[in-house]
């Protein structure tokens, strides 16, 4: 029995209505993170703000398709923080990125991979944070130095981009990625922050949004259903599980069947986003 079908069976029937909505969707969600693609796409995971438990959905998303695709899925963490990306991803201690000259000039798979670690998931991750000059999220220049070179060798490209601000660094975000996921705490404030970043990098061509509310402090409300609503973009409403603040990075199985529900949600609108023929044009130097 695979880890899908254990967890279409112990889906309790109050979160989709009856078993055959159940299965329907799981079923096609399981579809759609399997599809192939013929070219690598790019997920960036972006916040206006800290505290919204960014790095957690990313890892969880990178993670999922790391186990699920046949290709390869690299996580690259752009973030800045001990508990990032990677560590909720369950890379294990010290797997530091050692440096090759193979991946500068990748030519095959083997190249792109060389000196990179791997979480029990088959998530491929790449750590820009020690690489970076200045402390704090690395910049765009140091993302396409190190990841231009690979990324084509890679079905998906999950980047953690930590705190971002609107007028500046989420254009960068924007322009080193395919589909855009902003997330924000499910409450007014940050809701209606991640709704003038949701405006600017609808400002950048070719780019798709999808927004996670994560609901950290149990009072999202009706705050996904106004964002939603003042917006023609997706909007996917994350439970907050409390395991999430455990000291050590815990594994999905663990979360509670509603939060991996709501991970699965997104996960299948971002790659469903990424493998649309309207995303931005590919792009191999530093913009």
């Amino acid at each position: 029995m695979t880890t899908f079908t254990r967890f279409l069976r112990s889906a309790p029937l109050g979160v989709f209505g009856s078993t055959a909505q159940r299965v329907a969707e799981l079923t096609d969600a399981d579809e759609a993170l399997r599809a192939p693609t013929a070219i690598s796409r790019r997920i960036g995971f972006v916040q206006t703000g800290g505290g919204s438990g960014t790095s957690a959905t990313a890892a969880y998303v990178a993670s999922m398709l790391g186990r699920r695709r046949a290709g390869y899925v690299l996580g690259v963490d752009a973030s800045a923080g001990n508990a990032g990306m990677l560590w909720h991803a369950g890379l294990p201690a010290g797997a530091e990125v050692a440096p090759s000259a193979r991946r500068a000039s990748a030519r095959r798979v083997d190249d792109a991979v060389d000196g990179l670690p791997r979480t029990s998931s088959g998530l491929w991750a790449l750590d820009l944070g020690p690489l970076a000059v200045v402390p704090g999220p690395a910049s765009a220049g140091l993302w396409y130095e190190e990841c231009s070179p690979i990324t084509r060798f890679f079905d998906v490209v999950v980047t953690d981009w930590g705190v971002r601000t609107p007028r500046t660094d989420l254009a960068r975000v924007a322009e080193a990625s395919h589909v855009v996921c902003l997330v924000a705490r499910a409450d007014r404030h940050a809701a209606e922050a991640a709704t003038a970043a949701v405006e600017a990098l609808r400002g950048e061509e070719g780019v798709d949004v999808v927004v996670a509310l994560v609901d950290v402090g149990g009072t999202a409300g009706r705050a996904p259903g106004i964002v939603a609503a003042g917006l023609d973009v997706p909007v996917v409403a994350i439970p907050y599980d409390a395991a999430r603040g455990a000291k050590r990075p815990v594994p999905s199985e663990n979360l509670a069947t509603g939060t991996r529900i709501a991970y699965t949600r997104l996960a299948t609108e971002l790659l469903r986003r990424a493998l649309r023929p309207t995303v931005a044009p590919e792009r191999t130097t530093a913009p």
